[in-house]
């Protein structure tokens, strides 16, 4: 055994296992079909440890039910879309979609993407992963993008996809929507500052705020419901320091009075609890920063500056009136792209959306009826499943991934339709 070397017999005996095809799914078998719906791997780099962790994981049920006498479909497949490829790119070139033009953008992704997939399938055999690549596919060829848009023109007529004008996720570097799933949540150093704002007809209430650059957005100030601190309050106006506008106070029995004063701004849109409160309260919106992550006109003395020069332009001032009452050193969490780990704003844009809050009890009813291993992935679903608040917004404002396939008019907004037959060819 001394003179056995792995490193020499594996690569044979993979080979030998490629002509006699044991991990290939036969359509024409009548053995009981087992099928995975394996997760294509982005090809933005070479597998990390965390894959060598989890897709072999995957390989375990596969290759089980091989010996079970199962006919398994356990396809070799690659992530070739999307925002990992573009970041990659754009960090390996140094340009970015508005630098060069849609074309070679489009050629340097896909040239990008692909040259990782040789690599990578080496690498899926070094781990042992018994993947079937007669069942291959990528995800930026024209069959898969077909099947797409197809799948997208369907769900529109069943009136599952729809466009709308809503706050999403937006992330400023990449210049995109994002879905919930694609916030992560990163803990970082902040501070806390305690405002002033003057009652109109007298006296004062102090706001908490970490973001009092968004003041000249503010549509109201809110206290929990109850908190004799703020008695008489509700119903009257406060005036925003600097901006001098007037807005009411109201009470909510969502708000956290332990934070802070335990009074808050409600802004549009600092946070998912200001998106809420304003639809709850039926509150206006002014949107005050722009795609780029930019004071906008609205801003008034604020614009032309990123969020960060803005906070700090407006605690100047805020100081110089006298309205900063104290200011604490704060560690909270903070949304974050996924891909960049820029801080995610809230911006209300018109965008394309599935359904999917409606289809909650579903989803848990569904989970009550299937065997899950580990058991606590069940736990993990209902709980992503209960914090469901938004539908899914699925429009992105990037170049490389499959484009939805409908026209909106520019002058009346009117949106037509592809056919099937004209989806990607």
């Amino acid at each position: 055994m001394s003179s056995y070397s792995h490193t020499e017999e594996e690569p044979k005996w993979q080979e030998k296992w490629k002509e006699w095809k044991i991990y290939r799914f036969d359509p024409e078998s009548n053995l009981p079909a087992y099928s995975i719906d394996n997760p294509p791997r982005y090809t933005s780099g070479s597998l990390h440890l965390g894959h060598a962790t989890s897709y072999p994981m995957i390989d375990f049920a596969a290759r089980y039910r091989r010996m079970r006498g199962y006919n398994v479909f356990f396809p070799l497949c690659f992530d070739t879309n999307g925002m990992p490829v573009e970041t990659a790119t754009e960090k390996k070139y140094g340009i970015n979609k508005f630098t060069v033009d849609r074309k070679t953008y489009l050629r340097l992704c896909s040239e990008y993407a692909n040259q990782f997939i040789e690599t990578m399938t080496k690498q899926f055999e070094m781990l042992g992963m018994s993947l079937d690549s007669s069942l291959y596919y990528q995800t930026d060829s024209a069959e898969y993008r077909r099947i797409t848009q197809i799948t997208f023109l369907r769900m529109l007529k069943k009136g599952l996809a729809y466009r709308g004008t809503f706050p999403v996720n937006w992330c400023p570097n990449c210049n995109t929507s994002l879905a919930d799933a694609e916030v992560e949540r990163e803990e970082r150093n902040s501070r806390l500052h305690y405002i002033d704002f003057n009652v109109s007809g007298g006296g004062k209430i102090t706001i908490a705020t970490t973001r009092p650059e968004l003041i000249g957005a503010c549509q109201a100030v809110l206290f929990r419901t109850g908190d004799s601190r703020y008695s008489g309050m509700e119903g009257k106006e406060v005036i925003l320091p600097l901006y001098l506008r007037k807005v009411p106070v109201m009470s909510d029995p969502g708000v956290d009075s332990a934070f802070g004063s335990g009074a808050v701004m409600v802004c549009s849109y600092g946070d998912r609890d200001d998106v809420e409160w304003i639809l709850k309260h039926k509150l206006p919106s002014t949107v005050i920063i722009d795609e780029f992550g930019r004071m906008n006109a609205s801003a008034l003395f604020l614009s032309g500056m990123n969020t960060e020069d803005a906070r700090r332009e407006i605690v100047q001032r805020l100081r110089e009136e006298g309205a900063i009452v104290r200011e604490e050193e704060l560690v909270h969490s903070v949304g974050v792209c996924w891909r960049c780990a820029t801080p995610v704003e809230i911006l209300e844009k018109r965008q394309w959306f599935l359904r999917s809050v409606e289809f909650s009890r579903q989803i848990l009813e569904k989970a009550d009826e299937i065997r899950w291993f580990p058991s606590f992935m069940k736990q993990r679903l209902a709980d992503w499943t209960e914090s469901l608040n938004w539908d899914w917004v699925i429009s992105r404002q990037r170049l490389f991934a499959t484009p939805i396939p409908v026209w909106e008019c520019a002058s009346c907004d009117y949106v037509l339709a592809a056919s099937e037959e004209q989806c990607y060819i």
